[in-house]
């Protein structure tokens, strides 16, 4: 308790020290101002207390006194701080002790002079810049004291002038202002004058579609209005002023209508200049839109309703998709014609006007707002249009259409869709699909009615084609030299005959084409070209050429005619009795080779790849028509021609034939099979066609009707020929190419092997083989001596090759064979001939070495002797026939393995070397004969 009371004790002394050393005393407030003495600081030493004293004595140190306010406690600086008892904390319990207290004084005591001290320095610094704020404020007063001075003089100037001035004056101000006035009434009633002409001014400027300055002029008329709109008169002037730009935007909106089916660079230039000053280019980039969605139903509805008119009346107008039913079938084209005209019209306006904007998109003169919506209008644009052609095409019947009439419906849609691809690809914008996909809105409406129209026109024309077949004369078709493809009007889409996507400047763009006239569906709309394939009465004669190298020579037939008459010199019969070839004055034919059911075939080649181009959904289907239609005449030439063809030769054959013609019958040709439980079931396309009466197969004049057979066989070869160099157009109009390869390589390539049949069948029944053979089984090859003539059979088949020789010439006259011909027709003579020799060889029972040789120079004989005849060198199936005859020199051992190596033998002419060769051992014979037939087995299948 008492260490309490000793504490607050202190502490009032201290206050009352502070008190005193801090505020100034009485002495010191009485000193003169112009000495500013620092507060705490007394000038009579004698009135000094003893801390004064001691404070006086401390010593000034710069550096002591740094450290000491570097040590100061931050909380001395706190002006809400009570220090006393911070300095009774620090004490402790020190606090009783006199000498702790007394040297927590001293320091204290020094701390608080170093402070002062440094105050005091402060005050002296700062006692210059006080003294200049002073005198400042001594000068800002003295001038307050002249501005009263001179408000109060102005204010008696004022005063003495009102007195002075008379009212006199004060009028002569009144009446300029008022004349000053009347000047700006005068201008205020001029501009009102001009704002009631307004209106006859507008009605010549939107008469003479000057659009940006009709806007102008409202635009500031309305502007001058709002400015003088305190008059009642402009007031009103004001209303009909805005009803007026109403108006006018009415006025440029049918403007911009008009654009969509006639655009005019020049007008709409105007127009987008008009909606600019309005700040409404994307509202008009909105309205343009709509109004060619809107003109392309109009314009559809007016041309169909147009057409209907014509032929019935109806008591109301019904709807777009009603009014397409209502269309008849005579007036179906012309409707659709003239309605792809129209619509191309609407096509071409738009694509004109999106690159009259595209030019403003390289100067960045147009928003991205209008940039985006124009590129997105060409899909638009081209959709509605699809979905117009589309309603009317859905509302008629196709299927009672006439080929021409149907083929030409798809000429207009495949244009149409060509104009349509062309607008869409146009598009800068990315992001876009294929164009096209674009079009498949309207191919694919069309894809089932084309497809049951086609599937019908297909069974017709191949019941067509067999009728044609079974009336065909195989008679040769007098074209020209030059025939192809091209010449017939129904490959004329090919560009060949008329090119109407060609530009005479060579421009394949549609819309640079018929830009500035014309439509791309006008040539479309002609009549087809006149065909000139057929040989004229004077140019018949050109079709016999004299001077050709294909056929025999004057100098060959003498030279023919002089080795017959040495023939026969040794037994042959005088060649006097032959039918004379060198006699005549007829030049063999030349040129092609072709019946009239071939064209007939071509002119559906191309019909059908007409339908393939313009209707791709659908190409494949046509595709297999044009197979069918190719493979059905090759059947049929092979079936007419080669139907006399012996068993034993049905080996020549070639693999690929076979197996074409095998595949033909099982897909094509109408025949019965055996369904399991469920019985006979039909199968296949068509029938079978019949061969015509008329045309005769027998007869030795006519080589066994061989210009019929060259006529059906070279007309195949023809066709296959026209399909090769078709083969790359009908490809790229499909998809999948793999089944164009695969008809190629396995049907059309084929067509050449039917000459090996057709050629055989016709010289086999030429030469009458049978007494040959006859004279052959007589002759006695058991010889004991070699001889050094020939046998006599040889002279009567080469007697027989100079008769067939003789007729081929004459034959020539009627249809051509050209010297690749002659060389098949002789490979397949020698090849009977060879045959021969085998087959006489064979019957013989004994043969000696001597007979072989007998044998060997009957074949060389006949051989020098048809080089010379034939032209053929080497000639053909010499081996064949050599091979045999070497074969009876082969040991038993060794013959079963010739045999297996020489399957070109028929089994009567294996056996027959067997039999002889192997005469004695009857275990031998009996495992090659056993081998034989197993070969033979194999063969056949």
């Amino acid at each position: 308790m008492d260490r309490l009371d000793f504490k607050g004790k202190l502490k009032t002394f201290i206050s009352d020290s502070k008190q005193k050393l801090l505020s100034p005393s009485d002495e010191v407030s009485s000193q003169p101002s112009s000495l500013i003495v620092p507060p705490g600081c007394l000038a009579d030493r004698t009135l000094w207390s003893d801390s004064d004293r001691e404070v006086s004595q401390l010593a000034s140190d710069p550096i002591k006194e740094g450290e000491v306010l570097a040590s100061l406690n931050e909380k001395y600086f706190n002006e809400d701080w009570d220090p006393s008892s911070f300095c009774l904390e620090q004490l402790g319990d020190k606090v009783g002790e006199l000498d702790t207290i007394d040297q927590s004084r001293k320091e204290l005591m020094g701390q608080l002079t170093t402070v002062s001290r440094r105050v005091f320095s402060l005050i002296l610094e700062r006692q210059s810049d006080c003294s200049s704020q002073l005198e400042h404020i001594v000068e800002v007063q003295e001038q307050l004291g002249e501005g009263l001075m001179t408000c109060t003089q102005g204010r008696e100037g004022l005063g003495r002038a009102q007195r002075q001035f008379v009212n006199c004056s004060l009028g002569i101000l009144a009446r300029v202002r008022r004349r000053q006035q009347a000047g700006v009434l005068l201008d205020h009633l001029a501009t009102i004058r001009t704002l009631s002409r307004t209106q006859t001014r507008l009605e010549e400027l939107t008469r003479e579609e000057e659009w940006p300055a009709a806007i102008s002029l409202l635009l500031e008329c309305i502007k001058v209005s709002s400015t003088y709109k305190h008059f009642t008169a402009i007031a009103q002037l004001s209303t009909k002023l805005v009803d007026t730009l109403v108006m006018t935007e009415e006025l440029l909106d049918t403007a911009l209508a008009k654009q969509c089916t006639n655009f005019q660079p020049a007008s709409y230039a105007k127009l987008q200049d008009a909606y600019l000053l309005l700040g409404k280019t994307q509202t008009a980039t909105d309205q343009l839109l709509m109004h060619f969605t809107t003109a392309t139903h109009n314009t559809s509805w007016q041309v169909v309703y147009g057409h209907v008119c014509l032929m019935q009346d109806l008591p109301r107008p019904p709807p777009y998709p009603d009014l397409c039913r209502e269309v008849q079938q005579e007036s179906f084209l012309p409707c659709l014609t003239d309605l792809v005209r129209a619509l191309w019209g609407i096509m071409l306006s738009y694509h004109n006007l999106v690159q009259w904007h595209r030019v403003r998109w390289e100067e960045e003169e147009d928003t991205e707002y209008t940039r985006n919506k124009l590129e997105a209008g060409l899909g638009r644009i081209w959709q509605d249009v699809q979905s117009k052609v589309k309603q009317f095409v859905l509302g008629s019947d196709l299927s009672t259409f006439s080929i021409e009439s149907f083929l030409h419906f798809l000429d207009l849609l495949h244009r149409l869709i060509m104009v349509g691809q062309e607008l869409t690809s146009s598009s800068t914008m990315g992001g876009q699909e294929p164009s096209i996909t674009s079009s498949a809105l309207l191919q694919d409406s069309l894809v089932q009615q084309c497809l049951n129209y086609f599937s019908s026109y297909h069974t017709s024309r191949l019941e067509e084609l067999a009728t044609h077949l079974d009336n065909e004369g195989w008679t040769l078709c007098p074209v020209k030299h030059t025939f192809s493809y091209p010449l017939l009007a129904e490959f004329s889409h090919l560009n060949t005959l008329r090119s109407p996507s060609k530009s005479m400047n060579g421009s394949t763009s549609l819309f640079q084409q018929f830009g500035s006239s014309g439509t791309p569906f006008d040539f479309l709309c002609q009549e087809s070209l006149e065909e000139d394939i057929l040989l004229e009465g004077g140019e018949y004669s050109a079709y016999q050429d004299s001077d050709s190298e294909d056929d025999l020579s004057e100098e060959q037939k003498q030279e023919l005619v002089e080795e017959n008459r040495d023939t026969g010199r040794t037994g042959l019969t005088p060649l006097a009795r032959l039918p004379s070839v060198s006699t005549t004055t007829t030049s063999p034919l030349s040129g092609l080779t072709v019946s009239n059911t071939a064209i007939m075939v071509l002119r559906l080649v191309g019909r059908y790849s007409h339908m393939m181009k313009v209707l791709t959904p659908i190409a494949e289907e046509v595709w297999r028509g044009i197979c069918q239609l190719f493979e059905f005449y090759l059947y049929t030439v092979n079936m007419f021609f080669s139907r006399d063809l012996l068993d034993t030769d049905q080996n020549v054959y070639s693999a690929r034939l076979r197996d074409t013609l095998t595949n033909i019958y099982s897909t094509v040709v109408l025949h019965e099979v055996r369904d399991g439980e469920q019985g006979v079931r039909l199968i296949g396309c068509v029938r079978e066609a019949t061969l015509s009466p008329g045309v005769q197969l027998e007869g030795g004049d006519s080589l066994h009707g061989l210009p019929a057979r060259v006529v059906g066989v070279e007309s195949a070869v023809f066709l296959a020929t026209q399909l090769n160099t078709l083969r790359h157009h009908l490809a790229s109009l499909l998809d999948n190419t793999q089944a164009v390869d695969m008809f190629y390589t396995n049907t059309v390539s084929a067509a050449v092997d039917l000459r090996t049949p057709v050629y055989l069948a016709a010289v086999y029944h030429s030469l009458n083989i049978d007494p040959l053979l006859m004279q052959m089984s007589k002759v006695s090859w058991d010889l004991r001596d070699v001889v050094s003539q020939h046998s006599p059979y040889v002279d009567q088949l080469l007697h027989q090759l100079q008769v067939f020789s003789s007729r081929m010439v004459k034959l020539g006259l009627v249809v051509p064979i050209p010297s690749h011909l002659q060389q098949v027709l002789w490979e397949e003579a020698t090849r009977v001939a060879s045959n021969m020799f085998v087959d006489g060889f064979s019957s013989a029972r004994k043969c000696t070495n001597e007979g072989r040789a007998l044998m060997q120079l009957d074949y060389r004989q006949f051989v020098i002797k048809l080089e010379k005849l034939s032209g053929l060198k080497p000639v053909p199936y010499q081996l064949f026939v050599s091979n045999y005859i070497k074969a009876y020199y082969i040991p038993e051992a060794d013959l079963g393995q010739w045999v297996e190596e020489h399957q070109e033998y028929s089994a009567p002419q294996l056996r027959a070397l067997v039999a002889a060769t192997a005469y004695n051992n009857n275990k031998t014979k009996q495992k090659l004969n056993s081998l034989i037939n197993d070969l033979s087995d194999r063969i056949r299948r």
